[in-house]
């Protein structure tokens, strides 16, 4: 009798944390804004390095999403999945180094993730 009692409690609380955790997971995919403006964010760099090189001057490695957005190159609201994010986008990529890293996102935690230049994504140290 005893067994079965414990058998009963030990499923149950297998299906609730089953179901608190998809309720949980649910919602944080929920929340987690969707960006979609890429290829307006791939304009402003572009527009931005040819600026640079229209006016004679070299283009830096990098250039931050804040530069972009405050010289007027991409607007605010096309880049708001980034808010609280320190973003960094390179000028210098190519397809002859597949492994550099085209965007950098500092997240608010501090934490580090890269998009290379062949497509991967990967967590960099702090």
């Amino acid at each position: 009798m005893k067994a079965r009692h414990l058998i009963a409690v030990v499923v149950s609380a297998v299906v609730v944390a089953t179901v608190l955790c998809g309720v949980v997971m649910s919602y944080w995919q929920w929340k987690q804004p969707v960006f979609k403006e890429a290829p307006k964010l791939v304009a402003a760099v572009k527009a931005f390095a040819k600026d640079l090189a229209t006016r004679g001057q070299p283009a830096p490695a990098t250039v931050s999403l804040r530069e972009l957005v405050g010289s007027g190159y991409i607007a605010a609201r096309d880049v708001r999945a980034f808010d609280g994010m320190d973003v960094t986008l390179s000028l210098a990529v190519d397809e002859i180094h597949p492994q550099e890293i085209l965007m950098r996102v500092r997240l608010p935690d501090g934490s580090v993730i890269a998009s290379m230049a062949d497509g991967s994504v990967q967590k960099l140290r702090k």
